[in-house]
C-alpha cells in the first residue's frame, strides 16, 4: 500500500486518476473478451478445415471457459492476497503469448489444447477487476465505472466476433490471430502505463484456511447465491443464441456468407452504448429495478429472432444485445456493493457462475441446434428468462 488510507480518497470523475483506471481496465476488458470469443463465428470454419460436427467445434469455446472458471477462482484468491494489478499483468502476458502460439497449432487437438491454457489466463482481468474498481473508486462513481467496464467487455466481445470473421474470410485464420496478437502486445503495454497503483490494498497475512474460510462464506449469502444463479443462466441464453447464429444464418432461407454473419455482431454496440446509460439511470431507480428491465429487454429480443424476416432478426440481436450487457453490469455491480470482505473472491464466485454459462450455452446446448435447430435454441433460452425474472432478488436485494 502507497498511500495511508487516512490520505488517500476514492477516485471520483473529476478526477484525471478516475480515467486512467477506466481506460486501462477498458483496455485490458477490450483484450480478454475479444480472444475470448474471437473463435465463435469461425467454428464453421473448422467445422470444414478439421472435418468435426458443430458440437465438436464448440468445444473452442468451452474449453477456454471451463479453464477460465479454474482461473477466477485460483487468480481471484491470489488477487486478494497479493494484488489486483500482479494478477492482471499475468492475465494479459499470458494471453498474449498463447494467441500468437496458436497459428502454428498443427491439428485440431492443439488448437484446443492451446485454448485451454488461455482460458486459465483470460481469468486474471475479471477475477481481479471488479475488486480493484471496489476498493480505488468511490462508492457513489462505482456503478458509473462498473458499467463502462462492462461496455468494454460488450466492445471486447463484438471486436473479435466482426474482425474474426472479416479476417477470415479476406485472408485466413491463422493470419487474423497473428493480428489479433499485435493488438495485444500493444494493449498491454499501454495497461502498465496506465493503470495507477493500488492504494487502499492490503496483502493478506492470515492462515490459509481462513482466507479460504472468508471467500468461501459469500455461499452463504442467499441474496449473492441469487446473483451468482442469474449469471449462470444469464450467460447460457446469451452464448447460445450467439454460438449457434453462424449455423442458424447459413442455412436455408438466409444462406449468409461469413462476412455477412460477422458484421451481425455489430449489433454489440448497442451492448457497448446501453450499460453507462443504466449505470446513471440505476443512480436513480435503484440496480435492481434497472437489471429487471433490461431482462424484459433481453426477452424480447429473443422471441424476435424466431420470426422468419431477417429484419426482425436483427432487431431481435440489438435488444438481446442491450438487455443482457444492462442485466449483466447491474448484477455486477450489486455483487460488488454488497461484498464487503474479499471481493474479488465475490466477484470470482459471480463470474464463474457466469463463464459456466459460456461453456453450457456453447457445447452442452449443441444438441438442442442438432435436434431441433433455431427453435429449441430460442425455446429453451426463454424459459430459462423467465426463470431468471423469478428469482425473488427484485425485493429482497437491498439496493446499498
Amino acid at each position: 500500500m502507497v498511500i495511508s488510507q487516512e490520505a488517500a480518497k476514492p477516485y471520483t470523475p473529476k478526477e484525471w486518476a478516475f480515467w486512467r483506471v477506466t481506460i486501462a481496465l477498458m483496455l485490458a476488458s477490450l483484450l480478454v473478451f475479444s480472444t475470448l470469443y474471437v473463435f465463435q463465428p469461425l467454428l464453421p470454419v473448422f467445422v470444414d478445415e478439421f472435418k468435426v460436427t458443430a458440437t465438436q467445434s464448440s468445444v473452442l469455446m468451452s474449453a477456454s471457459v471451463l479453464s477460465m472458471v479454474i482461473g477466477l477462482f485460483i487468480l481471484g484468491f491470489l488477487a486478494d492476497r497479493y494484488g489486483r494489478i500482479l494478477m492482471m499483468r499475468l492475465s494479459l502476458t499470458g494471453t498474449v503469448l498463447l494467441l500468437a502460439a496458436m497459428p502454428f497449432a498443427a491439428s485440431f487437438e492443439w488448437l484446443m489444447i492451446f485454448r485451454l491454457l488461455q482460458g486459465f489466463f483470460l481469468a486474471g482481468v475479471p477475477a481481479a477487476a471488479m475488486g480493484y474498481l471496489g476498493e480505488e473508486v468511490s462508492s457513489r462513481d462505482l456503478g458509473l465505472a462498473m458499467t463502462l467496464y462492462i461496455s468494454s467487455n460488450a466492445l471486447g466481445g463484438m471486436g473479435g466476433r466482426v474482425v474474426s470473421g472479416y479476417l477470415t474470410d479476406i485472408l485466413d485464420w491463422q493470419m487474423m490471430l497473428l493480428s489479433v496478437s499485435a493488438f495485444g502486445i500493444i494493449t498491454t503495454i499501454l495497461f502498465i502505463l496506465l493503470l495507477p497503483k493500488e492504494r487502499f490494498f492490503e496483502k493478506q497475512y492470515a492462515p490459509l484456511s481462513e482466507d479460504i474460510r472468508g471467500m468461501l462464506i459469500h455461499l452463504t449469502n442467499k441474496n449473492m447465491l441469487a446473483l451468482f444463479l442469474m449469471g449462470l443462466l444469464l450467460q447460457i441464453v446469451f452464448t447460445a443464441v450467439w454460438t449457434y447464429l453462424p449455423f442458424y444464418l447459413q442455412s436455408a432461407p438466409y444462406e449468409w456468407s461469413l462476412k455477412w454473419i460477422s458484421f451481425t455482431y455489430l449489433a454489440y454496440g448497442l451492448g457497448v452504448l446501453a450499460p453507462p446509460l443504466a449505470g446513471r439511470i440505476s443512480n436513480n431507480l435503484g440496480l435492481p429495478k434497472v437489471m429487471l428491465a433490461g431482462l424484459s429487454l433481453l426477452l424480447l429480443g429473443v422471441w424476435l429472432t424466431v420470426v422468419e424476416p431477417v429484419i426482425f432478426i436483427l432487431i431481435g440481436l440489438g435488444l438481446i444485445c442491450m438487455g443482457f450487457f444492462v442485466a449483466h453490469s447491474m448484477a455486477a455491480a450489486l455483487v460488488s456493493k454488497s461484498a464487503s470482505h474479499h471481493r474479488s473472491g465475490a466477484s470470482g464466485f459471480y463470474l464463474i457462475s457466469y463463464y459456466i454459462g459460456v461453456a453450457v450455452g456453447s457445447t452442452a446446448v449443441g444438441n438442442l441446434w442438432e435436434t431441433f435447430k433455431w427453435i429449441g435454441i430460442a425455446s429453451t433460452s426463454l424459459i430459462l428468462l423467465f426463470v431468471i425474472i423469478c428469482i425473488p432478488i427484485y425485493k429482497k436485494m437491498e439496493d446499498r
